[in-house]
């Protein structure tokens, strides 16, 4: 059987990897060295549960700290079960252990289908594929739901910049509504500098004010997770980024985009329904945080950060997120 998938990220070649064994897999990426703007906060446990180098890990935290008005709150992690990667590095590694499972890689960007081909547009030319499954790994912005007109998924914009101007050595989250807005502003290790971020412009011109810095920030979507989100239609099946499979408050999206693919990649193999699949595993845990980061949204938010003072509430928060 011909597989197509259209990207290349953590969904795209987790899913590669564990169907390139049995089946003709060949990927399409858009460039060899695209560095996405992100965090790079993952959970340690990936790199043992999918055979991932612990190469990559740039930083590994045991504790991060949660800041609202006067109160830093050290949240302990039970071990150094966060860790920190290079986007770019751990996306080319990814890929390549896709390769030597067996899967080919197409440098190109998918345009459309043509007579139920997907149509991938190269340096050189355009060509066309034959799939009898294709996966969509493309991203927030994904091509492939364009093309078979299906709702888009929906997101935020994050406002976000690397600087050396202010020296962090574990992820700081910012509570304060007139710094976080909806959510939070964050400031993670980020190699020799420290990557900053808010959803809107205007929290992170006032995280910059109260960090004495003068930054410009780049814009760059996030998916906002809803229950409604179509990921599959017929013989095309959507992951990661283009699926929304991002965790809401957290925003976590390389474990659940890694997760995810694997769950899909078994589905095909074993021919089970992966939508139902997907809701089975992961449905009530994003609900659960969907309802929390509502309340997040209200003035409760002061009240919930302050009651991890308390060990408990610290131990139950951290259990949640690692998914004990």
């Amino acid at each position: 059987m011909k597989i197509v998938i259209i990207g290349g990220g953590p969904a795209g070649s987790t899913a590669a990897r564990a169907l390139a064994p049995y089946h003709d897999v060949t990927i399409v990426q858009n460039r060899p060295d695209f560095d996405k703007p992100c965090g790079g906060g993952v959970k340690t446990k990936i790199f043992d549960e999918f055979s991932i180098p612990k190469s990559l890990i740039k930083h590994s935290l045991d504790h991060v700290y949660m800041i609202y008005k006067n109160d830093k709150i050290k949240i302990d992690l039970n071990g150094e079960n966060l860790s920190i990667v290079k986007r770019e590095e751990f996306d080319e590694k990814l890929r390549n252990l896709a390769v030597q499972a067996g899967a080919k890689i197409i440098y190109g960007k998918f345009k459309t289908f043509q007579n139920k081909k997907a149509v991938i547009k190269t340096r050189e030319k355009d060509i066309l594929l034959e799939y009898d499954i294709l996966i969509a790994a493309d991203g927030v912005n994904s091509t492939v739901r364009k093309a078979v007109n299906i709702p888009q998924i929906p997101s935020t914009i994050t406002h976000y910049a690397r600087t050396d101007g202010y020296k962090v050595k574990t992820c700081e989250f910012f509570f304060d509504f007139n710094i976080g807005g909806e959510y939070y502003a964050w400031a993670f290790p980020h190699e020799n500098l420290t990557h900053l971020g808010t959803v809107s412009r205007k929290n992170f011109e006032n995280l910059c004010h109260y960090l004495n810095l003068s930054l410009k920030p780049k814009g760059y979507k996030i998916p906002t997770w809803e229950r409604d989100i179509i990921i599959q239609k017929e013989n095309i099946y959507f992951v990661g980024d283009a699926a929304g499979q991002v965790m809401p408050l957290s925003f976590e999206g390389i474990y659940y985009a890694i997760k995810s693919a694997d769950l899909l990649a078994n589905c095909i193999l074993e021919n089970k329904n992966y939508p139902n699949e997907w809701n089975k595993r992961f449905f009530k845990e994003f609900s659960l945080m969907k309802k929390l980061e509502a309340l997040n949204k209200t003035f409760i938010r002061g009240f919930v950060v302050k009651a991890h003072k308390l060990k408990l509430i610290q131990n139950f928060s951290v259990k949640m997120w690692l998914g004990e």
